[in-house]
């Protein structure tokens, strides 16, 4: 594998990005102060939050504008009146990433629909989604899980992000509010790692395109490090920010970013890294770029593609306890009758 310094150039792949409900819209804010004013974008919401977005973002404000009270089904068919904009707005796409977060009306209701929309006119359909904090409730949190399954069938590729593995990237212990800020940037950063790697070489851009159509499940990790073995450590703080164990990962994205002391060095030491985690049969692309302004820090951003995941023990299969070999095989779930040792007593008549 050869890794080289990637220099961003005029791509050739139309990327189109659609913010669903506040949490898409308010991801697309972030997208945009990262720099990424070369990617066509769209907010839809219920509510107030695509009426909020920069002037050179368009919007959808479906229904009356005061939400979809957290029904998914009033989404959908609020969404109706609009679906032909949408339908013109990906028409052209070659790629289309959709962000969302999943559990409340909006997200959830409108998300697999837009990304059906995506793929029948042909465009790569990669949807980031966020799903929701445990403590939100059993209700969103079905809600959100029947969504994520939807948007499997739908899409080629569906990047899961879990808020609850925030409080590990949040070391300041911050609000509410900073937790969800951190979301933002987690999926800012998938669409960028995207986007890089789309804006490099034709033959490194249709290997990515290769390995992201129909992935399936997905994730994106990001750690940031400086110092000596700065590679491997961010690789390792990225692994250490979620709970999920990975099985087999068909395919890797990487994307390096670092100040004035990044090196090839670094970048190889990053990718050995990550091979020592997954194994030599996942196909890894990797670009860096040099930003001065980071100083001596060092970020590595992965997007993990095809995906199989470690069961937990909650989701592991149950076995029922068997009786010694000298016992009766009886399951536990059987209900017996005594057996007769003797005739029947016949009672007198008279």
């Amino acid at each position: 594998m050869k890794l080289t310094e990637t220099h961003p150039t005029t791509t050739s792949v139309d990327v189109r990005v659609i913010g669903v409900g506040g949490a898409g819209c308010s991801s697309l804010i972030r997208l945009q102060e990262f720099g990424s004013d070369n990617l066509s974008m769209l907010g839809i919401d219920t509510g107030s939050a695509a009426q909020n977005l920069p002037v050179d973002v368009e919007s959808i404000t479906i229904g009356n504008g005061f939400g979809s009270g957290g029904n998914s089904e009033t989404a959908v068919y609020q969404f109706s009146e609009v679906e032909i904009e949408v339908e013109d707005f990906v028409e052209e796409a070659d790629v289309v990433i959709i962000l969302a977060g999943l559990g409340r009306g909006t997200g959830s209701g409108l998300s697999p629909r837009i990304a059906e929309l995506a793929r029948n006119a042909g465009a790569l359909t990669i949807a980031a989604v966020n799903m929701p904090f445990e403590f939100e409730g059993r209700f969103r949190n079905q809600s959100a899980v029947a969504a994520h399954s939807a948007l499997k069938s739908a899409a080629d590729a569906v990047i899961t992000m879990n808020n609850d593995d925030l409080s590990k990237l949040d070391s300041a212990g911050s609000s509410l509010n900073g937790a969800f800020q951190l979301a933002d940037l987690n999926i800012a950063n998938a669409v960028r790692s995207i986007t890089t790697e789309l804006e490099s070489s034709p033959e490194r851009r249709s290997a990515v395109l290769q390995s992201l159509a129909q992935a399936g499940d997905s994730v994106v990790l990001s750690g940031v490090a400086d110092g000596l073995h700065a590679g491997r450590t961010a690789v390792s703080a990225a692994f250490d920010s979620t709970s999920t164990e990975f099985g087999q990962v068909a395919s890797v994205v990487i994307n390096v970013e670092g100040g004035i002391g990044l090196s090839l060095g670094q970048v190889a030491e990053a990718v050995t890294e990550i091979r020592t985690r997954l194994g030599r049969r996942t196909e890894i692309h990797v670009s860096s770029q040099r930003l001065i302004g980071m100083g001596q820090e060092m970020k590595v951003t992965m997007l993990l593609a095809g995906v199989e995941f470690v069961p937990t023990v909650e989701e592991l299969p149950t076995r029922v306890k068997e009786r010694p070999a000298a016992a009766p095989q009886v399951s536990i779930f059987e209900t017996t009758a005594p057996k007769r040792t003797r005739g029947p007593v016949l009672l007198p008549t008279g």
